[in-house]
C-alpha cells in the first residue's frame, strides 16, 4: 500500500494516465472517453463515479458575436446535432467507427464511451442555470475564477 499524496494532482489526461500506470498516483478521476481508455489498457476499475452527487451536464459553446449575429445558423446546427445525437443513440458501433480516426481512440473503446453517454440536446432549464452559477460561484470564491460570472448572461435565449 502506498501513502496518499497531501493533496490531488491536477494533470492533463494523457499525463494523469501515465501517472496512474506507472503508479505515481493510486486512483483517478477521469471522464469518457479516456476512462473506456484506461479500462482497456489498464483493467483499471471505477471506484467511485457522480450519480446522485453531481448532475452531469454537457454544453455546446459558440462566440457570442456569431450566435448573435448568426440565429438561424445556430438554430440550423443545433437541429444537425440533434440529429446527429439520435443516430450516435441507435447506432453506437457507427458512431464510434466515425469518430475514432479523429480523437485517435479505437471504435471498440470508444463504443463503450459512447454507450455509457447520456443523449438528448435541450434548452438550459433554470435548475441547470443554478448548478452551473453554484459551480461558478464556489471556483470564484476558490480564486480560480478571478471574477464572479453569471451564468444566465452567457446562456442562448430561446430564438436567437
Amino acid at each position: 500500500m502506498t501513502a496518499c499524496s497531501p493533496a490531488p494532482l491536477v494533470l492533463p489526461p494523457a499525463d494523469a494516465r501515465a501517472a496512474f500506470e506507472r503508479a505515481s498516483v493510486d486512483a483517478w478521476a477521469i471522464r469518457e472517453p479516456f476512462q473506456a481508455a484506461a479500462e482497456a489498457a489498464t483493467g483499471a476499475r471505477t471506484l467511485a463515479n457522480g450519480e446522485g452527487i453531481v448532475s452531469n451536464h454537457q454544453f455546446y459553446l459558440g462566440a457570442r458575436d456569431f450566435t448573435e449575429a448568426n440565429p438561424a445558423v445556430v438554430g440550423a446546427i443545433i437541429a444537425a446535432l440533434a440529429d446527429i445525437d439520435v443516430w450516435a443513440k441507435a447506432k453506437p458501433s457507427a458512431a464510434a467507427a466515425e469518430l475514432a480516426p479523429s480523437v485517435g481512440i479505437p471504435a471498440p473503446i470508444l463504443q463503450v464511451a459512447l454507450e455509457r453517454q447520456s443523449y438528448g440536446i435541450k434548452a438550459l432549464d433554470a435548475k441547470v442555470v443554478a448548478e452551473q452559477q453554484a459551480i461558478a460561484d464556489t471556483f470564484h470564491a476558490l480564486g480560480l475564477l478571478p471574477k464572479p460570472i453569471v451564468v444566465s448572461d452567457a446562456v442562448r435565449k430561446a430564438g436567437s
